[in-house]
């Protein structure tokens, strides 16, 4: 080969390795129940594929309201991003996302702090704690040094609906910090199987069916920073910083398994 093949050769490499790898387009959505500036973010900081994530802050006191909840009045404070995209019963859903814990990240050993839920729209309603209650399908949540998976089993009355939640063990917040965490759901109600595992970094960690005992209109997945009963702490909760990348969701689990080559920026 001569010389000048050799270095056309070489530049066309070169251009192919710093080309712009494609990117997928991040899930449409909006924020939930939080209008503070430092709440959420578009961030450089960090990111486990491409070159952005999502950064979420809450501090003590950061709540907000609608016309239909009011978290300051309800012993809530969060951050969050909810998925527009809906499914129903009868429908398998996998969600994937990865999230990063600062080196500093905090932890209640009293008050838990859900990273990831997939909520039920149109779905049964009650109290908890002594206020009023509309329980999620699921919760991820990072309480003392334990990232736990948990699943609401309602049963009941639906105006007035039991709650009691079976929890699996997923990570430890130690092993999470200062590092990126992979999770990936999968939520299967078709042919009545009931069926939902999590993943954390390829390992199944979780697993449980036949729990389902109402049927909403609609489910969704929102993530971010969500902590209740918030003064069970003993006083200010500590300011929390969570950053999610590559949230992804599909009917496969091909389509929500983490993708480097094709980043969500």
């Amino acid at each position: 080969m001569t010389r000048m093949r050799l270095l056309a050769l070489f530049v066309t490499l070169l251009s192919l390795a710093l080309a712009p790898m494609a990117e997928a387009a991040r899930l449409k959505g909006y924020r939930s129940l939080s209008n503070t500036k430092w709440g959420y973010q578009i961030s450089r900081d960090v990111a486990r594929a491409g070159r952005k994530s999502q950064r979420f802050e809450v501090r003590p006191g950061d709540c907000w309201r609608n016309d239909g909840w009011d978290d300051c009045a309800n012993n809530r404070e969060r951050s969050e991003f909810s998925i527009k995209k809906r499914w129903r019963y009868g429908k398998t859903m996998w969600i994937g996302f990865s999230v990063y814990l600062p080196a500093d990240f905090q932890t209640s050993s009293r008050v838990r702090t859900t990273i990831g839920q997939i909520h039920q729209e149109g779905g049964p309603s009650g109290t908890a704690g002594g206020l009023a209650s509309f329980p999620p399908m699921m919760q991820l949540e990072a309480i003392g040094n334990s990232y736990k998976a948990g699943f609401h089993l309602l049963s009941g009355a639906a105006s007035n609906v039991r709650d009691d939640v079976k929890y699996f063990d997923l990570a430890r917040i130690s092993d999470m910090r200062g590092r990126w965490t992979d999770v990936l759901i999968h939520f299967d109600t078709s042919g009545g199987r009931e069926l939902a595992e999590v993943y954390v970094n390829g390992q199944r960690r979780a697993q449980i069916a036949g729990f389902i005992r109402f049927r909403p209109q609609e489910y969704y997945f929102k993530y971010g920073i969500y902590r209740s009963f918030v003064s069970r702490h003993g006083g200010p909760m500590p300011t929390q910083v969570v950053y999610i990348d590559e949230v992804r969701m599909g009917k496969t689990r091909a389509k929500a398994e983490l993708n480097p080559s094709r980043p969500v920026d």
